[in-house]
């Protein structure tokens, strides 16, 4: 387990890179993206568009692992080279709408932004170009979204307002499902098993693992924190569900019963944000204090 301060001001968002080496970390207003060693801590490199002084609000790997993806605030997004830092390309709306999500597809062909106008999307977002590009296509959605992304093997698209709400993926405008939490609790993180046959939402103090193959069976209820739940994630044998808090904890569930596993308090303040490697080998999470933490999964 490690820990080390690695931000002045709270952690938004973390994702790991494909083959869980790097670590990147986004904070408080800061218009970049911190890029680390996974297993020490150390700083690689810090990313940043320097045409653009607006902060970035969600970051992702693509799937090749070669490149970073960071969203603005109002109306763009950057792709850089996670090796040298070089920034690819940049996505730009010509309208400077709020930004507020960022999915990137299984297969990195497609980045997808929300803003209240609806979905952009972007096809190889990785191209070289050298002007922004504008988005070829949109799709116009009514409802706001707090999270936006792909199922993992690119089943399906999602959203969540009131509940978490599935599209076809190929159509983001047909949606197929809505899972709303009995109590009309907004969601405030979502993630998928690695075979799509689970999906675990966070609804204020808990969370519930639904399965969208069967969206009439039975949900199960995650409880036990004492405070908002920030982030979610899977095992990647889905045998297991991890919940990060604004209580300072993490914890592990069994992802069949809902039996609590095990739990980490490390004493870092509010965790606002927690990741599972794609290879399932680490756990990270951020804290309010700007601390983070990685930690082998199976301990």
């Amino acid at each position: 387990m490690l820990v080390w301060k690695a931000h002045r001001s709270k952690v938004r968002a973390l994702a790991f890179a494909p083959g869980g080496g790097a670590l990147a970390s986004i904070a408080g207003d800061s218009r970049f993206v911190w890029l680390w060693e996974a297993h020490t801590g150390k700083l690689l490199r810090k990313l940043t568009n320097p045409a653009n002084g607006h902060a970035v609000r969600a970051v992702a790997f693509l799937p090749n692992g070669a490149h970073v993806a960071g969203l603005h605030d109002w109306h763009s997004a950057s792709v850089w080279e996670a090796a040298t830092g070089r920034l690819v390309s940049v996505l730009r709306s010509e309208h400077y709408y709020a930004a507020h999500a960022l999915a990137v597809s299984p297969d990195g062909a497609r980045l997808v932004v929300f803003t209240p106008q609806g979905f952009l999307e972007w096809s190889d977002p990785a191209r070289a170009e050298p002007t922004p590009r504008s988005p070829e296509r949109r799709h116009p959605v009514s409802a706001l979204a707090q999270h936006i992304g792909f199922s993992p093997r690119g089943t399906w698209f999602y959203r969540t307002s009131i509940g978490l709400t599935l599209y076809a993926v190929n159509d983001l405008t047909a949606e197929l499902r809505t899972l709303i939490d009995p109590n009309l609790t907004i969601p405030t993180a979502v993630a998928f098993a690695a075979d799509e046959s689970r999906a675990c939402v966070g609804f204020g103090h808990r969370a519930r693992v639904w399965r969208p193959h069967e969206p009439d069976a039975p949900s199960l209820h995650l409880r036990g924190h004492g405070a908002q739940v920030r982030a979610v994630g899977f095992s990647t044998d889905g045998g297991t569900v991890l919940t990060a808090a604004m209580d300072g904890t993490v914890r592990v569930w069994d992802a069949n019963t809902g039996a609590e596993v095990r739990a980490f308090e490390w004493g870092i303040g509010k965790v606002r944000a927690a990741v599972v490697s794609p290879d399932g080998a680490l756990c990270a999470a951020g804290s309010e204090s700007g601390h983070l933490v990685v930690w082998d999964a199976d301990n």
